[in-house]
């Protein structure tokens, strides 16, 4: 017979877990580093339907992500940003195509379960022979294995997708980042926005 969940206990280590009050918000990047490393994972925002911790709610509380640009709680924009090449977390789309933080310690056990078994400029080319991958990744990849780290806007040139849908080019960083073939490494001033994500 199972025992039943005693909801206070679980609320209460949902509190804990997320960093709801009564603790004290997490305000320095410092601190950013500590509550990933110590759930393992966790989630940049929060996500709709998926109850796991988020940065974003460690440091803003429990509420939706505002639009607003000032908000304080996009402080967390800033200090993953800062951090995409100090290789302190491994960033990037990971759990269903959402931005995610894992801990380097925690890293290994992710990467055992993608789909990467050999030598990386192998492994994509057997992916892609058996149909798991689709042809703008292989594109968006080669482009990176030929070329080296580059920004969106190069990328998109380099894998000859100038031309695609907005959504099939992203679906492909997605893809490659789910599989563990890609991350951000670096934000570049580039773009209308002056804002794109250097990938290798």
């Amino acid at each position: 017979m199972m025992t039943p969940i005693n909801l206070k206990k679980l609320l209460a280590h949902r509190a804990r877990t997320f960093n709801l009050p009564p603790a004290k918000r997490v305000s320095t990047p410092a601190q950013a580093l500590t509550f990933v490393n110590k759930r393992g994972f966790t989630y940049f925002w929060p996500i709709k339907g998926i109850d796991l911790p988020s940065l974003w709610t460690a440091v803003a509380g429990d509420r939706p992500v505002s639009d607003k640009h000032d908000d304080p709680g996009h402080i967390t924009w800033g200090w993953k940003d800062n951090a995409l090449d100090k290789k302190i977390w491994y960033y990037g789309k990971i759990l269903r195509g959402k931005a995610t933080m894992i801990s380097i310690e925690t890293a290994p056990y992710f990467y055992a379960l993608s789909e990467n078994y050999g030598a990386p400029e192998e492994d994509y080319l057997i992916a892609y022979q058996e149909g798991r991958l689709p042809q703008s990744a292989k594109q968006v990849y080669e482009a990176l294995l030929d070329k080296g780290a580059m920004h969106t806007i190069d990328l998109r040139k380099e894998a000859k997708l100038s031309n695609a849908k907005d959504s099939e080019f992203n679906k492909a960083l997605e893809y490659l980042q789910r599989d563990f073939k890609i991350l951000p490494v670096g934000v570049a001033q580039a773009g209308a926005w002056k804002y794109s994500h250097i990938y290798a």
